[in-house]
């Protein structure tokens, strides 16, 4: 860096300008945040209630700290300061932004934008052709630039016929006029300073002032490229958990306010005949329909793992269920189950009139009535989870099978070993590790379920008759959405959650005592 470039950044002191601007930000981004704490506690300008409340403090409480960390680490020029800093301001552009654009109305807009771009949607083909002109630009010889030009000018002009047949530029003003409206205009200050210091902390003079290595900066660039997705992991999935964590502990209707009850709504679960009934019909449910979702599959894997012709489409058959939508297979498979016009009852009648026929008896048919006998309902529940799941888990073990050296079987064949002998003592001890991860996850799906019985009880409840189907999910959802007992809803949730990671992480401390993930 030159002499004048250094004197055009920096002062007298040596610090560079914009640093103490940055100092006095820093400073009136902390009081900001205190300030939206103090209101939101005392409900005074920020009113939220419940859980939005706690959740609110607690975010303003970690940026408050967040805040002074950076205040601290810019005013040490350290890399700690250069990278909280960054940090805040990134996240007052995003929240701020999307406070301001909220405001504006512009989300609710979108459905007519996308209105828009589907009836002009034909026009695209003016850029795809120029897209394609400039793909055979090369090809040209000495016309290539003309064509370049000519495809860029087309592709130019198609967006352009794009925009105003959509009516963007009219829409731009909208925008505008709505920028300037009240509050708006200074949400949207806001996240304009924020993101000019963001951008200022993101520069190689930031880097050097604040001392920041090549690991640190390689660091930042790292965590910029997951900001999206750690975003969106914070807004749509942590932030609803930690909610829901609190709500487990009050009583809500989700209307009114709540009042917190403490682990009342957990000790209640112990004593709730209901709940425990839906743990016995997935306890039952998990007995009967895990076992039966691996091992054919593994047998199946087994017998699709060889080399005859038409293997690829038998592969393809039997994964199909795995990829169809689990309302059209439901539905189809609750005619199936229907005692009076389903196939599966007239195929019980025909089968008994054929051994009826061979010896030489009269045999009166059963006619189960699947779906609305309690004793058999959770059966025909099994049988469609069954069907779904197997074919997946074929293709696991078949992806694992195809991983085992093949040297092993080369030399059982030498041995004189038969497929049963090879299978037993080569194919099952070298698919563990697969076999527990498909022994997991099926546990993890048959504890979820909730989509099969729902829809094969349609329009009658999804408990089923007797509560023969109840499920801790759909106890859930009747507790939540029948009932509007957030709070207690939340607790079965909770209680689902322990059961399920509990159980997934006695699989995997197994498998890993036996050797197989310790490595």
């Amino acid at each position: 860096m030159t002499a004048a470039s250094v004197s055009s950044v920096s002062t007298n002191s040596g610090e560079p300008r914009w640093f103490l601007p940055l100092v006095v930000w820093r400073v009136f981004t902390a009081v900001l945040l205190a300030a939206a704490l103090v209101a939101t506690v005392i409900q005074r300008g920020i009113v939220v209630d419940g859980p939005v409340r706690l959740t609110l403090i607690l975010a303003l409480i970690g940026g408050l700290i967040g805040a002074g960390i950076a205040i601290r680490g810019t005013l040490q020029r350290v890399h700690l300061g250069r990278l909280s800093g960054f940090a805040i301001d990134f996240l007052l552009v995003v929240i701020l932004g999307f406070i301001a654009l909220n405001r504006m109305g512009m989300f609710t807009g979108l459905d007519a934008v996308g209105e828009a771009f589907n009836g002009n949607a034909a026009l695209l083909l003016i850029i795809v052709v120029g897209w394609f002109v400039s793909g055979f630009a090369e090809r040209a010889g000495g016309n290539q630039r003309n064509i370049k030009l000519i495809a860029r000018w087309t592709m130019i002009a198609g967006a352009a016929i794009l925009a105003v047949a959509m009516g963007i530029f009219p829409g731009l003003i909208e925008f505008a006029s709505r920028l300037v409206r009240g509050e708006v205009v200074l949400f949207a200050i806001g996240a304009a300073v924020s993101a000019v210091f963001a951008r200022l902390l993101w520069t190689d003079d930031a880097a050097r002032f604040f001392g920041t290595n090549q690991a640190q900066s390689e660091a930042m660039d790292g965590m910029l490229f997951v900001a999206p997705n750690v975003l969106g992991f914070l807004a749509f999935f942590a932030g609803p958990l930690i909610v829901s964590a609190f709500i487990s502990f009050t009583e809500w209707d989700g209307l009114t306010d709540a009042t917190f009850v403490g682990f009342q709504n957990y000790i209640d679960l112990f004593s709730d005949s209901l709940f425990l009934k839906s743990l016995r019909n997935i306890l039952v449910f998990g007995v009967v329909a895990i076992p039966l979702a691996v091992v054919p599959a593994l047998l199946l894997a087994a017998l699709l793992n060889s080399k005859l012709p038409g293997m690829k489409f038998f592969r393809a058959v039997y994964f199909l269920p795995s990829i169809a939508g689990v309302v059209g297979v439901t539905l189809i498979w609750k005619q199936l189950f229907n005692s009076t016009v389903g196939y599966l009852n007239y195929m019980i009648l025909r089968v008994t009139e054929w051994f009826g026929a061979i010896f030489g008896a009269t045999w009166e048919a059963p006619q189960p009535q699947w779906i609305s006998d309690d004793s058999i309902a959770l059966i025909a529940v099994i049988i469609l989870f069954i069907w779904q799941q197997i074919g997946f888990n074929t293709v696991l073990f078949l992806a694992g099978m195809q991983g085992i050296d093949g040297t092993l079987y080369e030399a059982a064949d030498i041995d004189g070993a038969g497929p049963w002998a090879k299978l037993r003592n080569i194919t099952v001890p070298m698919l563990r590790p697969t076999t527990v991860f498909v022994v997991a996850t099926t546990t993890i799906l048959g504890l979820q379920l909730f989509n099969e019985p729902f829809i094969l009880q349609s329009p009658s409840p999804p408990s089923g008759p007797n509560n023969s189907t109840l499920t801790p999910v759909i106890y859930l959802y009747q507790n939540a959405f029948s009932e509007f007992q957030i709070g207690y809803a939340s607790a079965v949730a909770w209680a689902l959650f322990v059961l399920i990671f509990g159980i997934t992480l006695l699989y995997f401390r197994r498998s890993g005592e036996d050797g197989v993930l310790s490595s």
